[in-house]
């Protein structure tokens, strides 16, 4: 069995890739979103996706899903999206930038 994490999961790329990784039966895709850009309509219903409510910025959010499954493989597509949202929102992508810093201190 191959376990695959899609962080932002519930975004335009994210769900797509889902959806194509969960085509193999032998796969498990977990999607994490926060679902702050993300819609929970595009999150693909099939009996091999587990979606998970968190923010992958969160470190302890991280430690406990990555405890509970063994990725083979992580997606990253999590982040504050849109020209607009990243003006009216500046913190918010420094928060992604340390999010991906505490992605890879977890694997």
């Amino acid at each position: 069995m191959t376990n695959i994490l899609v962080m932002g999961g519930a975004g335009q790329l994210g769900s797509s890739l889902a959806s194509k990784l969960a085509k193999n039966k032998k796969t498990i895709v977990v999607i994490i979103d926060n679902l702050s850009t993300g819609e929970r309509s595009k999150i693909p219903i099939k009996s091999n996706i587990k979606f998970i409510k968190a923010d992958v910025n969160n470190y302890n959010d991280l430690m406990s899903i990555f405890a509970a499954f063994k990725f083979n493989y992580v997606f990253h597509f999590a982040a504050v999206v849109g020209v607009e949202r990243t003006l009216e929102n500046s913190i918010n992508v420094l928060d992604d930038i340390e999010g991906i810093k505490k992605y890879l201190v977890v694997v």
